[in-house]
């Protein structure tokens, strides 16, 4: 089936919200919330925040995880009537570790257009600011909550040659990364918390200064792994560069030897160096 996404029929929109900061929407999302006959929402309380702050009165009806099966109905039915309508998650892009996939399946399968909207998202961010190779990278977003079965799916992700972006929990951090550690090597990894907000912090280095540095985490956590070497200990290389450096090779010339004799790329020991400035 070939999707018109903008003739007149009546469609839904997948439409991200901000991450954290408010203003972190596009101007198409606001028209596009005013306009809908109804809004469904992950958590109706968290949506109406943001509806209110930009005075918008569109009916908010919930859609969460544990409801999606049998809410799709009353979204067909909507759109059968004639009603565009809108599907939002707490904040980012619906479906990315988030419910609305039951909806989207089904809405299509009736024939109606799916229309995403580009916008916030946790993901995009944190691999950017990461200082970690973004032109290949696979999102898996959160591992198992079983011990065993994430343990296996790290496993699986050690076979990866690029970049890993994982989603992480507070309670679970600590435990993950030393799995991180364990598995994949001690990579030089970036964890990003609050994007967008006030109290914004990224995370740059190897696992093993991670957890020293997370004593009592806090917030929801984006962790970028730079697995594009399969060199296990990136640590190992990187004290080989210090002491290099202290012996007075110059810093280009270090950085190009070690690279080479550990198979380690130059920007994973550059961005280590910026961020410990030896």
């Amino acid at each position: 089936m070939l999707q018109k996404s903008y003739d007149e029929n009546s469609k839904l929109y997948l439409v991200p919200t901000p991450i954290g900061n408010m203003k972190d929407i596009t101007y198409r999302a606001i028209e596009v919330l005013n306009n809908v006959k109804v809004v469904y929402s992950e958590d109706t309380r968290v949506t109406k925040i943001l509806l209110d702050y930009y005075g918008i009165k569109s009916k908010l009806v919930s859609c969460h995880k544990f409801n999606e099966k049998t809410i799709y109905p009353q979204v067909i039915n909507n759109l059968q009537n004639g009603n565009s309508v809108a599907l939002v998650t707490d904040r980012g892009t619906p479906l990315i570790s988030d419910p609305g996939y039951v909806v989207v399946k089904e809405v299509i399968k009736s024939g109606f257009s799916v229309v995403s909207l580009p916008g916030p998202s946790a993901l995009l961010p944190a691999l950017n600011m990461s200082g970690i190779p973004a032109d290949k990278f696979l999102f898996y977003g959160f591992l198992s909550n079983k011990v065993d079965e994430s343990i296996s799916e790290l496993k699986m992700l050690k076979s990866i040659n690029f970049t890993i972006v994982l989603y992480e929990s507070p309670h679970r951090l600590i435990k993950t990364l030393h799995n991180i550690k364990n598995i994949l090597g001690n990579n030089f990894i970036s964890i990003s918390r609050e994007i967008s907000k006030l109290h914004e912090e990224v995370f740059r280095g190897t696992v093993q200064e991670a957890i020293n540095t997370y004593i009592d985490p806090k917030g929801e956590f984006v962790i970028v792994i730079d697995n594009n070497d399969k060199f296990e200990d990136i640590s190992i290389a990187y004290d080989e560069l210090k002491e290099l450096i202290n012996y007075g090779m110059d810093k280009k010339s270090a950085m190009k030897y070690v690279s080479k004799k550990y198979d380690v790329s130059k920007n994973v020991l550059y961005n280590m160096f910026e961020e410990n400035k030896i």
